[in-house]
């Protein structure tokens, strides 16, 4: 009476033990490293319902030539913001680069009627990365929106950004 569960039991029991094979990874050198690298990061404030997500998505063209797009979607009180932007990134040294690139904004108001503001920018500037996890970027942005109010009423801005990965 018990032996096709018994049976049943010792063949899943096999089955699952040959599925139990190492995997071997393959090694990571510059021969065999994927072109592609990833990098992203999300996070919520409760006390406010904000929402901020963030990506960048690398493609290695040749060791000193990379092709990037990086996203974000910010949530804020007032507006929510979906931002993508393209750029090239050139490496004449090991540790610093120049970018080039395009980008557009998507800004939809929580509040109040109104359409979504679309601006458009093209971006330059320059890196240091001293270390795999620590960077440094000076960008300059020069929009082409039309409007005199808002996040981007400035036509040409500068930022200096950090990003630390742990």
């Amino acid at each position: 009476m018990n032996t096709p569960f018994f049976f049943f039991c010792t063949m899943l029991m096999s089955w699952v033990a040959m599925g139990q094979s190492p995997v071997e990874e393959p090694p990571l050198d510059s021969a065999t490293k994927s072109r592609w690298e990833y990098d992203a990061f999300s996070y919520a404030d409760f006390g406010t319902d904000e929402e901020h997500s963030y990506f960048s998505l690398m493609y290695r063209m040749n060791p000193n030539l990379y092709s990037e797009l990086q996203g974000f979607y910010d949530s804020y009180l007032s507006a929510d913001i979906v931002d993508f932007s393209y750029r090239v990134r050139w490496y004449p040294t090991k540790k610093v680069y120049f970018f080039s690139g395009v980008g557009v904004q998507i800004q939809r108001p929580k509040v109040g009627p109104g359409l979504p503001v679309v601006p458009v920018r093209v971006m330059n500037g320059v890196g240091y990365e001293p270390t795999n996890s620590f960077s440094i970027e000076a960008v300059h942005c020069l929009n082409f929106n039309k409007n005199a109010a808002g996040q981007n009423a400035s036509s040409s801005l500068f930022t200096l950004k950090g990003k630390y990965r742990f």
